[in-house]
């Protein structure tokens, strides 16, 4: 039992590691390069989430249930990535050079297909692979550094070598199938979509907002945003661990979960959140050239507590939630969600239009609106009383907070 909880936590602590790299990797590139480069990468990179994020379309959860080959799988994924694209170009105009277009699309290609089989390998207990693939991943992003500041290569040549270079590294771990049957083609977009639904929501608002302000904000406010949500992000890390703790948890009682969590994330996030805030306060020379001080400061503040209030309640909501949602109440979900996003990308559409006119502050509580309505429906739902209730079937659940 000793050696079983070490192994855990050990495994924990690499995960970690691993999903942290790729936080720190986004931070760093503030303080290496200058404002313009900055916002120019964040332009690109964020707009390639939002691409990713429905290129994907929840094919991680679906390569676990549905037999599909790379092949196929690169080919789903390519035809969901022009779409959006060509969506994002009809209401938001990112980008008018067509080899920009290209090199984004092809970028964003590349990374889903590598996400989508990554996570392949930690669902199927590879989690070491996963580690190493994942570290990789931000390594070679990092590589971006000296490749646009001591050899001057453009962004849009440099990232889609980063994503065929990520690609090709992971080829030799993948678990492969040979052929693909066109029905099974319809349940891999079928069980994708479903997975989409649930587990992608929130993360297409904490890429959407990050999308939205690097193309329609003022430089240095674009800037100060992005580097803000870079230090916020880790209080969702910290919410992922509980969670895994709580799932980890032999036999306890819905209660107790949902009393050890709160208990566990308001406690850690706290330690957190005041550390953050005593520190940007008091040392305002950490914070880079690239960003506006007072901007990340102000910002960061109305980040932390909005944010704080979410991950303290959704984590353990979620472990409780999880461990007794049956398919009947995931279809209610799904069906439900669905309705959310759609009225949240409408929204978004209408702002970008230019229809309204929003700032920083505005555009956060649109974002927290958004993801505290995901929540509470999904706590509605789930504590409604139903005589499915005892024929409970969980489903697969990871939390993809942004690509």
């Amino acid at each position: 039992m000793a050696l079983n909880k070490l192994t855990n936590i050990k495994k924990l602590f690499f995960l970690g590691v691993a999903v942290a790299s790729t936080k720190v990797m986004l931070l760093l590139f503030a303080y290496f390069f200058n404002a313009e480069t900055y916002n120019q990468f964040n332009q690109i990179y964020y707009t390639a989430s939002i691409i990713i994020l429905f290129g994907s379309l929840g094919f991680n959860i679906a390569i676990t249930r549905v037999g599909v080959s790379l092949k196929m799988a690169a080919a789903a994924v390519a035809v969901n990535a022009i779409a959006v694209y060509l969506v994002l170009q009809l209401i938001s105009s990112p980008f008018n050079n067509l080899p920009e277009i290209l090199s984004i699309i092809a970028y964003s290609i590349f990374i889903s297909v590598t996400g989508i089989f990554n996570f392949h390998l930690l669902f199927t207990g590879r989690y070491k692979d996963y580690v190493i693939l994942t570290i990789l991943y931000s390594v070679l992003h990092l590589l971006l550094i000296p490749a646009v500041i001591f050899f001057g290569i453009d962004f849009f040549i440099a990232l889609p070598a980063v994503g065929i270079l990520w690609l090709l590294s992971g080829l030799p771990r993948y678990i492969r199938v040979k052929d693909t049957a066109f029905q099974n083609i319809k349940e891999f977009y079928k069980v994708g979509l479903s997975a989409f639904v649930i587990n992608s929501a929130v993360s297409l608002a904490l890429a959407a907002d990050k999308y939205f302000v690097n193309h329609f904000f003022s430089l240095d406010l674009a800037n100060s945003y992005t580097f803000a949500w870079g230090l916020t992000a880790p209080m969702f890390y910290i919410g992922v661990i509980i969670e895994q703790f709580l799932f980890s948890e032999a036999k306890p009682s819905k209660a107790s979960i949902l009393k050890k969590g709160f208990s566990l994330s308001a406690s850690m996030v706290a330690v957190y959140a005041t550390s953050l805030l005593i520190v940007v306060n008091f040392f305002p020379g950490l914070i880079p050239d690239s960003v506006n001080y007072n901007y990340v400061l102000s910002i960061l503040t109305l980040m932390i507590t909005g944010y704080s209030v979410y991950v303290i309640f959704h984590f353990p909501v979620n472990a409780y939630l999880f461990k007794s949602l049956g398919n009947e109440k995931q279809k209610t979900i799904s069906i439900i969600f669905s309705l959310i996003i759609f009225a949240f990308v409408i929204v978004y559409a209408v702002i970008m239009q230019g229809v309204l006119m929003i700032n920083y502050l505005w555009l956060l509580i649109i974002t927290w609106s958004y993801i505290f309505t995901l929540l509470i429906t999904k706590i509605f739902i789930m504590f409604r009383k139903s005589a499915e209730e005892e024929h409970v079937t969980p489903i697969s659940e990871i939390t993809n907070l942004e690509p």
